[in-house]
């Protein structure tokens, strides 16, 4: 037997004990969940997947039968997704609660970076990183999401080139047939409206930055420069984030990692699959799903 202290699990559910078998995964990071809390004193939800409006429901319980007199962690893992979705978690996160962390195991990029704007540390180790916010645009006929910033300025170009010479405008026109006039407007407007969204998660916090600091970390995470960068610890503090490091070797980090490789291993790096966990609720679904 493992000289390891085993950790507790979490209360025994009423479930049947051919359920409880099946779902023993499930508990099993429950029990990671619980470990974790004792440790650290600090509730903890893990949230693993895309952010959009179908994670609304879940997270709000996942928020409501967390400990509401303990601080509250969310460890965080995701490429992002939908900004005004990540603005709502942000608020509830930070309702009746002083003391509000985002833990970043490995990437939390875009709308769930700016879901870690509104915490009052962001816990980083070696593997961490974050991302840009940079607002994505629904392609159809793509089949996928395209930065608003190169739709805006692949438009701005053409503009520029035809203006120079309008012989071919025809040519850069079939090439850009799949940006007509109503995606390019809705890229502005995204752009617009995440350059709002930063002050406003910003000023969730207990103690905000100045307005001064606030521009600087909104255009720092939204310059060209920025577009595909992954942010590390050092440069999420030269940045103005309120980074705070954790060695790799610390029981707190050790105790978080274990806990995320098994959500690694269950979900994989695709994200086809979200996941919110506490150690009294448990939901998987795929986005849109509910």
């Amino acid at each position: 037997m493992s000289s390891e202290t085993q950790p507790s699990e979490p209360e025994t559910p009423t479930q049947s004990p051919l359920f409880r078998a099946v779902e023993s995964d499930r508990y099993g990071r429950q029990a990671g969940i619980c470990k974790y809390e004792e440790l650290t004193g600090r509730s903890l939800i893990v949230f693993y997947g895309k952010i959009d409006h179908s994670i609304i429901a879940p997270f709000a319980d996942a928020v409501g039968e967390a400990q509401q007199e303990k601080p509250l962690d969310l460890m965080l893992t995701s490429p992002g997704g939908d900004a005004e979705t990540a603005v709502r978690l942000a608020r509830m996160c930070h309702a009746e609660r002083q003391d509000f962390r985002v833990i970043v195991p490995d990437t939390a990029a875009s709308a769930a970076t700016l879901l870690a704007l509104a915490a009052e540390s962001v816990v980083m180790s070696n593997s961490s990183a974050l991302g840009p916010i940079d607002p994505q645009v629904p392609m159809a006929t793509r089949q996928a999401y395209i930065p608003a910033k190169d739709i805006v300025e692949i438009v701005d170009d053409l503009e520029k080139r035809t203006t120079n010479n309008p012989v071919a405008l025809e040519l850069y026109a079939a090439l850009l047939a799949d940006i007509d006039a109503v995606i390019y407007q809705i890229a502005k407007a995204a752009i617009r409206r995440t350059r709002e969204l930063v002050p406003e998660v910003l000023s969730l916090r207990q103690t905000p930055p100045s307005a001064e600091e606030t521009d600087r970390i909104a255009k720092a995470l939204q310059s060209h420069a920025m577009h595909s960068a992954t942010i590390g610890y050092d440069q999420a503090k030269s940045l103005g984030i309120p980074a705070a490091y954790l060695s790799p070797q610390s029981p707190e980090w050790n105790a978080l990692w274990r806990l995320h490789t098994f959500y690694v291993v269950l979900l994989g790096l695709r994200f086809v699959e979200t996941l919110i966990e506490g150690r009294r609720v448990s939901f998987r679904f795929s986005p849109d799903a509910l």
